[in-house]
Parts: structure tokens; sequence; C-alpha cells
């Protein structure tokens, strides 16, 4: 059975000062009287720069930082242990290493290609209506919704390559859940104390909703034929046997212009920005040659790789 899997608080947290931490500007050394967040060293971090930086995360991790109270004095306190372990690191002449320099360098390349980016390709984009609705006339597939189904299983799980006997105990034991079902015993309470599927199991079987196409042939046959609040009887795949209760159904849809357009523009934008940054490159190159080895990305043959080096001959 497939599954999507949903992002935690806590891992958005660890992206967000990440993210954060590898914006430029950080730490000033001149702020606004009275706005200082956080000194360390010669280094203090104020208000004005903490602020934009935040603004300049994704959307996502914006919003999960403002509906965070602790996430923003996270912030500050993650910028002082880096800002500590920098002074010292400099202190012990790290930053002189070849090695760093280079990384260094790297570095500086990825934040002036996002400046450069960010002043020659995206200055000037705009996305009018009509272009907006140009792509949506041609591109309406990408906002259909197919039909969906919101369910839950109970499942007896038979082991691959079982034999007739452990199939015939499965489909016993799914029949007596039924058979409990029938007289009103609660759905989800019988998923948690009988099913055999470790994933949904502790949620009361529920599945959430899944367009066809993502579950097993016979599981999905049987789950899309079900009204919402009827429950299956026993469902053969190749896991073991199946209880299947639909809990709600969507059907099919796609969203007018007006519902689209924010997605539509920001896909027209993005295709702007890409064709922009395009002829961009292909205008540097004009004057910076650029070469790849592809053969050196693919590495010696396999058959090459393992035979023994010969010795050099004597001249």
């Amino acid at each position: 059975m497939k599954k999507a899997l949903s992002l935690k608080p806590r891992f958005l947290l660890s992206v967000a000062l990440t993210a954060f931490l590898s914006l430029p500007g950080y730490a000033m050394a001149a702020p606004v009287k009275n706005d200082v967040l956080a000194k360390v060293g010669p280094y203090k971090l104020d208000l004005k720069t903490f602020d934009e930086q935040v603004k300049s995360l994704p959307p996502q991790l914006q919003m999960m930082v403002a509906q965070n109270p602790q996430a923003k004095e996270q912030l500050v306190e993650r910028w002082t242990q880096i800002t500590l372990l920098a002074l010292k690191a400099r202190e012990m002449k790290l930053d002189q290493d070849p090695e760093f320099k280079a990384r260094l360098e790297d570095l500086k390349n990825s934040l002036l290609a996002q400046e450069m980016i960010r002043k020659e390709v995206d200055k000037d984009i705009k996305v009018s209506d009509a272009e907006a609705k140009s792509y949506y006339e041609k591109n309406k597939a990408e906002f259909s919704q197919p039909e969906m189904i919101k369910a839950s299983h109970i499942l007896i799980r038979v082991p691959a390559g079982a034999d007739e006997k452990a199939w015939k105990e499965a489909e016993a034991k799914i029949k007596d859940i039924k058979s409990k079902l029938d007289k009103g015993a609660d759905f989800a309470q019988m998923a948690k104390q009988y099913s055999e599927d470790p994933g949904t199991k502790d949620k009361g079987g529920e599945l959430g909703f899944f367009p066809k196409g993502r579950m097993v042939p016979d599981f999905e046959k049987a789950a899309f034929s079900l009204k919402p609040g009827q429950i299956s009887g026993p469902v053969k795949t190749s896991f073991g046997y199946h209880l299947i209760k639909v809990e709600e159904k969507k059907p099919a849809e796609t969203k007018t212009l007006a519902e689209a357009m924010p997605q539509v523009k920001q896909m027209v934008k993005m295709e702007k920005q890409q064709k922009e940054l395009t002829q961009l490159l292909d205008k540097i190159k004009t004057k910076y040659p650029v070469t790849i080895n592809k053969a050196a990305l693919q590495g010696p043959a396999p058959a090459e790789a393992a035979k023994p080096q010969q010795p050099a001959k004597s001249k």
C-alpha cells in the first residue's frame, strides 16, 4: 500500500534554522539603537536584519516561524551558537586552511549567482491576467483533480509464498472481524485491535484521501465501488485480506481560472524566469566558454576498474 508522508513541525523548524543561517548578512556590527537582539563578541544581530532574513525564507517556513512562539528565540539562539563557533574557528586560523578557502569560494559563487538572478532575472518579471488566462486554457489538465476517496482499512496479512492453509486462516479472521462490525463494533477500534498494517493500525486504519492508481488494483476496485459509510466484505490482495470503509468521496473537478489564478501566475512567472535565465547564461557563455568532460563523470568501465594495474616497463 502506498502512503503519502507529511513533514513534521520539528523537522520544518530544523529546515528553517538551516535556511536562515545560510542567508547572507545576518550579523551586523553597527545596528540601530535599542533593537539589538543578540551580541557575540564584535558581532551584533539587530531586529531589522533578523526580520528581513525571516521574510527571505520560503513561505511555508515563514508561516511555521510565525505560528511557533519559540521559533524566533531558537533562530536567535542558533545564531549565537554559530557565531561563537565561528569566532573560535578564526582564533584557530581555520579560515586560513586551503580546503576551507576553496569551500568558501564555492559559497561565494553560489551567493553571487543568487544575487545575479535576483537583480537581472527576477527584477522586472510581471504576469498579466491575459498571459495567465492563455496559460490556463492550454494547460487545464494541470489544474484538474481526479475523483478521490477517503478510506480506512483493516488488514490481516498473509506472507508472500504462504500456503493455502495460511490464506484460509486469514480469511476466517477477517470474516470474524466483519461479523463484529456488522453487529455495531467501531471500525477504527477494530483496526487498532486487529489490523496488521503497521503504517495505519494506530490511526484506526486511516489511509487518507487517494485517487485511482495509488493502491493495488483489487483494493482500489473495491474501495471506489463503495458509498460513504459503507464497509466492504473481505477483499483479497497480494498483501492478504482487507476490510475497507469509505469515509468520504470527492468528485473529479477542475479549478476555475479565478480559483487557480495565483497558482497560474506563479507558474507563468517561473517559465519567464527560466527563459530569462537561459538567455542570460547563453550570453555569458560567449565570454566564458564552458567545457564539460562527460567521459570523466562516467568513471572507468567496471571491467577496466577491476583489472590489476600493470607496472610500467622500464626503459
